[in-house]
């Protein structure tokens, strides 16, 4: 249902409030009732209020973008206020042509500093509930399958470890490689000075270990598997499907999440040690061309400094990171709503807070390693 009205508000102004409901079952009669306002008025500035739709399709949009070129045709001025959030990007959108006129786009005024306030305060609410709440079902899901021998659909296993894994193998040496080189590098532009040059061995092989080899790995997976699940569980989610799922008496949680988070959180820490590999080797090519340091040496001194508990903290980290990511994409995934623009938000929206999240719980065990080194001893 739909409802215009008009009023005059001056000589030559004239004030048109479209109510109600504009969609592709009543477009053609709200484009006759337009037009015919169009033709019974002797207009020069026209006002349409759109303030009081509740619902407005591409046909509606369709609509309204008719009557503003029929009133440019007419030297008409035509202002649109009150404009709803969802439609305004297509009624603003440089690609809509209204035959170069005078027309404005009048958009909803600012609102209240408070009340943003009060807006993000309550979004910042529904978020931690959304997220205590999917934590639950991932721990539910995990329960229920382990108590009542629910097995987890393995289906797509390999192939989700292979693309969090195998897959990710050469961007993971190549980049290890670069990083423990230039760790090496800046290093003995330092050392040489003091004639401490071996000791480059030990920066390399604690930094690359304990911080640099997990938290690089984990950044690769979380730009091509966290955005990756986000993408594909959040395109099921547009598609239905996940719907269909739950009609079906499928968890979706146990059917989607529960893979993708063991494939990631045992393809991290392997990717880890490869990444620690590959990095010490990279400051070993870079400490024999700098600094005159041989092979044996390096080694030797790596061997010296580097304990098992700095190659197991490394591991665990990369472990709870692989969870964190796995558990993000999946998240964004499901808060997708409407079409593929939600889709490339919520794949945008995975990858950062998988950078912000794993940044925090690296300087959470930063300060546990430090504070509690005892319970971290192998």
């Amino acid at each position: 249902m739909f409802e215009i009205k008009f009023k005059q508000k001056s000589f030559d102004e004239l004030l048109i409030e479209i109510k109600g409901d504009i969609s592709i079952e009543n477009a053609v009669s709200v484009n006759k009732e337009l037009s015919g306002i169009l033709e019974s008025q002797p207009l020069k500035n026209v006002e349409v209020d759109l303030g009081g739709l509740h619902y407005l399709d591409g046909a509606g949009i369709a609509v309204i973008r008719n009557f503003a070129r029929n009133c440019a045709k007419r030297q008409n001025m035509v202002t649109l206020s009150n404009i709803p959030k969802s439609a305004k990007r297509f009624l603003d959108a440089p690609h809509i042509d209204i035959d170069n006129s005078k027309n404005i786009l009048k958009g909803v005024e600012g609102a209240d500093l408070v009340v943003q306030i009060v807006e993000g305060i309550d979004q910042l609410r529904r978020n931690a509930f959304d997220i205590i709440t999917f934590i639950g079902g991932i721990v539910d899901a995990f329960w229920s399958g382990f108590r009542r021998s629910i097995s987890i659909k393995w289906d797509g296993f390999t192939k989700l470890f292979e693309r969090a894994g195998v897959d990710a193998v050469p961007i993971v040496v190549v980049l290890s490689f670069l990083m423990g080189a230039i760790l090496a590098f800046q290093a003995a532009i330092q050392l040489r000075k003091f004639g401490a040059n071996i000791f480059v061995a030990d920066l390399v092989s604690v930094s690359i270990c304990l911080e640099m080899g997990p938290l690089l790995t984990a950044l690769i997976i979380s730009g091509r598997s966290g955005a990756g699940y986000a993408a594909h569980v959040g395109s099921m989610q547009v598609s239905e499907e996940i719907d269909a799922l739950r009609v079906l008496g499928i968890d979706p949680v146990l059917y989607l999440v529960s893979p993708r988070i063991i494939a990631v959180a045992l393809a991290a820490p392997c990717l880890t040690v490869i990444a620690d590999v590959v990095g010490i080797i990279g400051g070993c090519a870079v400490a024999g061309s700098s600094l005159d340091i041989t092979p044996t040496a390096y080694f030797n001194q790596v061997q010296k400094v580097l304990e098992i508990s700095d190659v197991m903290k490394g591991l665990i980290k990369s472990l709870v990171f692989g969870v964190e990511i796995a558990s993000i994409g999946c998240f964004r995934g499901f808060q997708v709503r409407g079409g593929a623009e939600s889709v490339g938000s919520a794949t945008t929206s995975a990858v950062v807070t998988c950078i912000f999240v794993l940044t925090a719980t690296n300087a959470l065990f930063s300060v546990l390693f430090y504070y509690f080194p005892r319970i971290w001893t192998f």
